[in-house]
């Protein structure tokens, strides 16, 4: 996840700014983020547990993530002459260890304006600025498998035939983390595939701006399905490829990689809540190769439970194993297990905030290497850390 520094002074005048204008309406506040403190045996004060290699995906989250994270947005929205407009800044705060030198890990996140009620087309939506786009995730491992975001400007909601066409331009300025580039990204949504079925088709074209640089092409499809076989189930599913410099997220990829990098990835994600049972679900299998045509194969398999004990009471459980494994080399693996006794606001997975005890056992190989990054677990292959944790979204 790449960090920009950002002083607090902008982020405080560009707040101030959007409120000043927004003082005869109301503006709407929402925001997330989770902290916590947390050890292990080692007397570390956090460890997490992750493979280093292969896809996304890898890390299943309930009780294993050693950050700080929050992201705080202010939008203001308000109508001109038939027109229906919106300006949005979102700042955020990401620290990977400890809460030194906060100033270094604040960003200015977001801030675009979108417009809608154009007679030609009151459907469609134009928007510009440094925004998010449509981004599609799996919660349970905190990784956007769809995110198209960055500095553009576009359209989407534009009815065409049985769907809703969107295309955006983006790019890349350059900076010590990026380099610059150019990106197309274009979406077809809500093709309607039966009762509570949706297809959704994104696009992506790269062209890289520096020496060395190359272009890419990607495709993917997701499938959401509410209400399987007439339950409470809901099915995701992802189809993606990406060669190139284009990456499965129908974001940019690595932007020197040739046309001979060919990546391909499935993703299954499913969740439910039947009465005071939730649980989320995730299967995953990529295929990836670099310059030289060498493969990774990934695969991940993992879930969340949880039970709602009394209305303000569940107890959580959390498994995953997930592996890797280069041409010609070694399989790498890892297995983790979470169990979080928590305080929510409501009994259902999906109810926040929730505070947090967890206990988590992890299990590695030798090819995984030390897959917590800390001092102390070079030569182990299984570790356990405990902690106290707040996740918050409103």
């Amino acid at each position: 996840m790449t960090r920009f520094p950002l002083s607090r002074a902008p982020l405080s005048m560009a707040a101030a700014l959007l409120l000043a204008a927004g003082s005869a309406h109301a503006v709407d506040f929402t925001g997330y983020f989770r902290a916590g403190p947390g050890g292990t045996q080692h007397g570390e004060s956090r460890a997490c547990y992750a493979l280093n290699g292969g896809t996304n995906g890898m890390k299943y989250r309930l009780g294993n993530e050693c950050d700080i994270y929050g992201e705080f947005q202010l939008a203001q929205g308000f109508k001109k002459d038939g027109i229906d407009y919106k300006v949005v800044l979102m700042t955020d705060y990401w620290n990977p260890h400890s809460d030194a030198d906060d100033a270094k890990h604040l960003r200015l996140a977001q801030m675009y304006t979108e417009a809608k009620g154009f007679d030609f087309a009151p459907e469609m939506t134009v928007w510009a600025g440094k925004e998010r786009g449509r981004r599609g995730d799996v919660h349970i491992v905190d990784t956007y498998f769809t995110e198209m975001a960055g500095i553009g400007a576009g359209f989407k909601g534009l009815n065409v035939g049985p769907g809703k066409l969107g295309v955006a331009y983006y790019t890349n300025d350059k900076d010590t983390n990026q380099r610059p580039g150019h990106r197309g990204n274009f979406e077809y949504m809500d093709v309607a595939t039966g009762q509570d079925g949706a297809l959704n088709i994104f696009g992506t074209v790269t062209k890289s701006q520096f020496a060395g640089g190359t272009n890419g092409w990607g495709l993917a499809l997701r499938h959401n399905q509410n209400k399987l076989f007439g339950t409470s189930l809901n099915n995701v599913i992802w189809v993606q490829y990406a060669q190139g410099s284009a990456g499965l997220n129908s974001n940019f990829g690595d932007q020197t990689a040739t046309s001979a990098a060919k990546k391909f990835r499935v993703v299954e994600s499913v969740n439910f809540q039947e009465g005071a049972w939730g649980g989320m679900g995730m299967l995953l299998w990529a295929n990836e190769k670099d310059n030289a045509g060498k493969a990774t194969v990934s695969t991940s398999v993992g879930g969340r439970i949880s039970y709602g004990v009394t209305r303000n009471f569940k107890l959580l459980t959390e498994a995953g194993v997930s592996q890797y494994k280069p041409d010609g080399g070694q399989t790498a693996r890892l297995t983790k297990v979470t169990f979080a006794p928590t305080l929510s606001t409501g009994p259902a997975l999906m109810d926040r905030p929730e505070f947090r005890l967890y206990v988590t056992h992890a299990k590695w190989n030798r090819a995984a290497s030390n897959v917590t990054g800390q001092p102390g677990f070079e030569n182990e292959t299984s570790g356990t850390s405990f902690g106290a944790q707040v996740e918050v979204w409103f």
